[in-house]
């Protein structure tokens, strides 16, 4: 579920627009008026922002949602259970959410972007860049790895899981991507750094790097534990950022 934090830009039928979104994201960028401090990027502010509509009823569909996904899975879910779920009737789901498909789209970018606020939470306040970037390294890949919601789908419907995690993954890699390639100009900019032409692609990287590891973490190379993923991150990621 990395395709990685809640909501982004609704179409008319509430479900989200990743293209939008980053376009979104590049206005923002260009229209950035001081040095990155935790909270002021406009950037990181639209990312961890709350749902584009505002309406606490949208954000308790896609809760149930993904609530009933780690019940019973993606493809035995229907609209009807998440309706019940909600505490909405059918008609209210679909003009909110559209169909299924589109319910299962928002719902994962929506726990995507949760999931990046918590990581930024996590390691947002920490000032040594390098330490900065390594801890979000680790966090992230112990996040996801440990998604309930995630764990407990898999378990219970792992091929629908798994194509909607690899095959349906696309939307949640930009918004995963956006958010790491704003980290990357933040802690180039704390170094006193240009931002360099390869931001966008490095980040796209990482975010890919990320999801194998979570996806088959049985791999090579071996970063099952903590301070393996430091040692990895300290010695591989971090020259990519910083050049030392």
């Amino acid at each position: 579920m990395i395709g990685l934090l809640a909501s982004g830009p609704a179409n008319r039928t509430g479900s989200y627009n990743a293209t939008l979104y980053v376009d979104m994201l590049h206005t923002a960028r260009l229209n950035r008026r001081r040095r990155y401090s935790m909270g002021s990027s406009p950037v990181l502010q639209l990312l961890l922002s709350d749902n584009s509509s505002g309406d606490v009823v949208d954000t308790r569909i896609l809760d149930a949602a993904l609530e009933q996904f780690a019940l019973v899975g993606i493809r035995r879910t229907s609209a009807d259970d998440i309706a019940r779920r909600a505490g909405v009737n059918r008609t209210t789901l679909y003009r909110r959410m559209g169909n299924k498909d589109d319910i299962v789209r928002s719902a994962i970018i929506h726990e995507i972007r949760r999931l990046l606020a918590q990581i930024e939470a996590e390691i947002g306040s920490i000032q040594d860049v390098s330490e900065r970037i390594v801890e979000g390294m680790v966090v992230t890949v112990t996040l996801l790895r440990d998604h309930r919601v995630f764990r407990q789908s898999l378990a219970v419907d792992r091929g629908e899981t798994l194509a909607q995690i690899t095959l349906g993954a696309g939307e949640g890699l930009r918004v995963g991507a956006a958010f790491v390639a704003e980290q990357i100009r933040r802690g180039r900019t704390d170094l006193g750094l240009p931002a360099g032409d390869d931001v966008d692609t490095l980040a796209a990287i990482l975010v890919r790097l990320v999801h194998s590891l979570v996806v088959i973490p049985d791999g090579p190379p071996d970063l099952t534990s903590p301070e393996q993923l430091r040692t990895f991150a300290r010695t591989m990621i971090l020259p990519l950022i910083t050049g030392r």
